[in-house]
């Protein structure tokens, strides 16, 4: 591996905790596979090491733990193992038309035989899945045409309810008895999109029956149909805990990155729970107990999958691993494949080789930090989190020996063959020493205002530590230098990028600084030995959500951000007279959000909240969450591409980029699609599926949206120093890693008159592999100056390799259409569209179409600019008390005065007027 280091010396800098060896230094490998470590023996402090090898021909008595077999590498090194496709819902053939599946009757071969010989050596098996929207085709029924033109399941609530408890009844029931009993289960697979608006409402950001386009749900479509769509999961997670004594887990995907799904998916954990826990102990649910005599929750563990490759942020990931922790249960790592960047064309495959071996060295130093965070957060003695009450509890490879269900993506090339990423998971420590790499991030910390800041990142070119520090209200620039930065020894600013550049803040814009310091460099050249953090500066802003679906109880969402830790916000009650005019009558204080920090408030429906200005958790307009148009990029943000060329006059329509396969024609390639979107003013309000009801909310599908994260090309000329944007779509298609947009490098199909395939991961068209970062000049996307009052730009790709300077500018097309359904496909509601977009070859930026972008957030506004106050109108009903009424935002004196109390009652007067004329 690397050139050995002076262990004496290491010895003196380590702390204690981190003296290990284990046999990670190249040069200390032992070269008898029997003296391989195992890697549950690893583990055994820490966490489960697991594997999908679930066949009973691993598991049998004669089988000796070694490295010449798959069976002698899985019980070796593996204590729980899940079954690949087994025990997905598609195994019960026939549906409910039968009611004695093979499962039920054949106890000594197959699915029994195999989970009852992995009990027999005393290997956990996680059973997977109970309830998927995938890979489930008679639970429940498939989708059909209707009259209408619809494309349902035929069944009804009814129907799904009974349905799906007498199937988890009878699989869960099933498999909860010796010898064939399972350890845990997979509960719900998958359910939510993948980059939801409104977080904290988790039941919006479900896959429904019709949206997301990709893959939704048929039992929430079915639930609809007489209930309300989102009480399947618990359905489901209730008649679990009734069947079977197994951990039961929440397992998702896409939720690495995105804070977004995350929060959703740990709402949703946080609100089941506390609900069995008052039902059960009201008689309406079994109480079973942990090891410490406790009652267990309804959801024991949140599953996130990892179908990773190298770009994985791992900042990101430890945010998400906090977020679920914070809701009191255990995390699983449940389907881990971390594949290297191949970037190759359709059918290709590079064998190990020189190329290899470098991918293979920066795929151990990936692994290697992925295992120092692991282990910091395990739920056993080793883990180090007091703060938290659960930990990493599992961890299972989706596989075991590359290539693998994804690519290349494992600690094993072949059986007895371990590679750089085994060794860097026997001691990711040691393995980051080596290669002159920090074993646990690099932590910094920043001054400003008096106070101290410290952040921690993995390093490296894809990570960044993010922090949101609140300013006074007064402040209108903030100066901040590498003075205010303090490294640790061997780390130095090696640059500090403000947006914008005056670093100027008012509310709803904060200030970005991003500071990447680097230190020595490492042994392996195409590593960076970086530390990057963005320090978000900015003043308390408070955003509206409002619940679309009509739920028993709608709820509203006011997200506060860059708190000053000091304002606890008033939540103004509001009844309505005889006269139907709405009045204040009361107050209720909620806590403060701790300073610097952000959180959402989940609000009654009784106690709208009306207030013109600044930070009262007014609910207008200018406060309520919607795609609104920007005017620059903010690191990490989620944008919609909209053209600004086929707009038309009045209420405009215009086509947003859509992640979405567009066929070739004889005049364009292969590309992406658009989707219409109507814009009114500067707010864009996506269109309901064509496919679903009047019924189902029109919300902004996943493929509609994109993260932009900066990134460099790697072509030469112009635009070298500068940097760009990569655009990433989350969504559940053909494959699990985050779709990046690039142009087709010109095979055959890719490119047609001058115009080149614009793509993203797909494997239905001649490139199937996401783009390497040696040819990200196909997805670095770099854009003119961005006009402040219409927003409009340009945006393009440059090639400057092998004597071709070449634009590639994002042009919108009108020629070709997309499918309506996919034919066949029993799940997919997509909606058919005409046109799209490719990149089209050019001599400048100019020729491209000129486009906008949105972002998901609200309006910004200046506390200073309050038009006069209004009159109150007159009324018959009491008026409200003379006590002054505190508001959170602090001006005159922090009290409600007269101007303001009639500015607020005239906004609830005119909140009343416009519920009448809803009626």
């Amino acid at each position: 591996m690397f050139g050995r280091l002076d262990i004496k010396s290491l010895l003196i800098a380590l702390p204690a905790g981190l003296v290990i060896v284990n046999a990670a230094l190249a040069a200390d490998r032992p070269t008898n596979p029997a003296d391989w470590p195992a890697l549950k023996d690893v583990y055994k402090n820490h966490f489960l090491i697991g594997s999908t090898n679930l066949d009973a021909r691993n598991f049998g008595a004669e089988v000796v733990p070694g490295e010449n077999s798959v069976a002698a590498m899985t019980v070796k090194h593996f204590n729980v193992v899940t079954p690949g496709n087994a025990m997905k819902p598609e195994f019960w053939n026939g549906g409910i038309s039968n009611p004695t599946p093979n499962f039920l009757t054949n106890l000594s071969s197959g699915i029994n035989a195999d989970i009852g010989a992995a009990n027999a050596r005393g290997v956990k098996v996680t059973g997977h899945v109970l309830v998927w929207h995938n890979q489930s085709a008679q639970w429940p029924a498939p989708n059909v045409a209707t009259a209408n033109g619809g494309w349902e399941t035929p069944w009804d609530y009814a129907t799904a309810k009974t349905n799906l408890e007498y199937y988890i009844r009878t699989v869960a029931g099933h498999f909860d008895q010796e010898p064939f009993k399972t350890y845990a289960w997979d509960v719900v697979n998958e359910a939510f999109k993948d980059n939801p608006d409104n977080p904290a409402d988790w039941r919006n950001a479900l896959r429904t029956g019709y949206s997301p386009e990709e893959r939704p749900s048929r039992w929430a479509q079915a639930y609809a149909k007489g209930g309300k769509s989102w009480d399947y999961m618990y359905d489901a997670f209730h008649a679990a805990r009734q069947n079977t004594t197994a951990i039961l887990n929440y397992n998702d995907f896409n939720d690495n990155e995105r804070a977004s799904k995350a929060t959703a998916i740990a709402s949703m954990v946080k609100e089941f729970n506390e609900r069995y826990a008052a039902e059960s102990a009201a008689g309406k649910g079994r109480i079973l107990l942990d090891a410490k005599g406790n009652p267990r929750p309804l959801v024991d563990v949140i599953g996130t999958q990892g179908h990773w490759d190298m770009r994985l942020n791992l900042d990101a990931f430890e945010r998400t691993i906090k977020t679920y922790l914070e809701t009191g249960v255990n995390v699983d790592l449940t389907e881990l494949d971390l594949a290297p960047l191949l970037g190759l064309d359709k059918g290709q495959r590079i064998q190990n080789g020189p190329e290899m071996d470098a991918l293979f060295k920066e795929q151990g130093i990936q692994y290697a930090k992925l295992f120092s965070l692991l282990k910091e957060y395990a739920a056993g003695p080793g883990g180090r989190h007091p703060e938290y009450k659960g930990g990493v509890h599992r961890v299972t490879w989706w596989g075991m020996t590359d290539p693998g269900y994804h690519t290349n993506g494992y600690p094993w090339s072949a059986v007895g063959q371990p590679k750089e990423a085994y060794w860097a998971t026997t001691n990711p420590e040691q393995y980051l020493i080596d290669a002159g790499l920090p074993p646990n991030g690099v932590t910094a910390t920043f001054s400003y205002g008096g106070e101290s800041f410290t952040a921690r990142t993995w390093g490296g070119r894809n990570a960044q530590a993010m922090l949101d520090i609140n300013v006074p209200v007064g402040t209108k620039n903030v100066v901040f230098t590498a003075a205010n930065v303090s490294l640790p020894a061997g780390f130095a600013v090696e640059s500090m990028k403000f947006n914008p550049p005056d670093c100027a803040v008012v509310p709803g814009k904060p200030c970005h600084v991003t500071v990447t310091a680097r230190g020595s460099a490492p042994a392996t050249a195409s590593v960076e030995n970086t530390a990057t953090f963005v320090l978000s500066f900015g003043k308390m802003t408070v955003g509206w959500m409002d619940a679309a679906n009509a739920l028993e109880a709608p709820l509203s969402y006011a997200e506060v951000r860059f708190s000053d830790g000091v304002t606890a916000f008033k939540q103004y009650k509001t009844s309505y007279g005889s006269d139907g005019m709405a009045r204040a009558s009361g107050v209720v204080e909620t806590k403060a959000v701790p300073k610097h920090g952000r959180t959402t408030l989940v609000l009654q429906p009784q106690d709208p909240i009306v207030g013109p200005f600044g930070l009262r958790l007014q609910k207008d307009a200018s406060t309520q969450k919607a795609w609104r148009l920007v005017t620059r990029f903010e690191p990490g943000r989620t944008y919609m591409v909209v053209s600004a060329e086929s707009a038309a006059n009045g209420q405009t329509q215009a086509a947003a980029l859509t992640n979405r396969s567009k066929p070739a024609t004889t005049s364009s390639p292969e590309s992406l699609s658009r989707t219409p979107v109507v814009l009114r003013g500067d707010i864009l309000v996506p269109l309901r599926n064509s496919n679903a009801p009047q019924s189902e909310p029109a919300l902004a599908q996943d493929n509609l949206k994109f993260v932009f994260e900066e990134a460099k090309s790697p072509a030469a000329g112009p635009y070298a120093a500068q940097e760009g944007h990569t655009m990433q779509s989350f969504i559940h298609g053909t494959n699990a890693y985050p779709h990046v947009v690039f142009r087709g490098n010109g095979a055959t199909g890719t490119v047609v008159a001058g115009r080149n395939s614009l793509i993203t991961r797909q494997t239905n068209g001649q490139e199937g592999s996401q783009v390497a970062d040696r040819a990200l000049d196909q997805a670095v996307w770099f854009n003119t100056p961005i006009d402040p009052k219409t927003g409009e730009m340009k945006m393009f790709l440059y090639t400057d390799k092998d004597g071709a300077k070449q634009h590639h500018v994002l042009k919108e097309v009108s020629d070709g259409e997309t499918p309506n359904r996919d034919a066949g496909n029993a799940i997919s509601q997509r909606q058919g569209a005409v046109g799209g977009f490719v990149a089209m070859q050019a001599e400048s930026p100019k020729e491209g179409t000129s486009i906008r972008l949105y972002a998901y957030d609200i309006e910004s506004y200046a506390p200073d600019n309050e038009p006069p106050p209004t009159t109150t109108p007159p009324t018959t009903e009491p008026p409200p008390p003379a006590t002054p009424i505190a508001f959170p935002f602090r001006r005159r004196g922090g009290s409600l005065d007269a101007g303001d109390l009639a500015l607020a009652l005239a906004g609830l007067a005119a909140l009343a007027v416009a519920r009448r004329r809803r009626r």
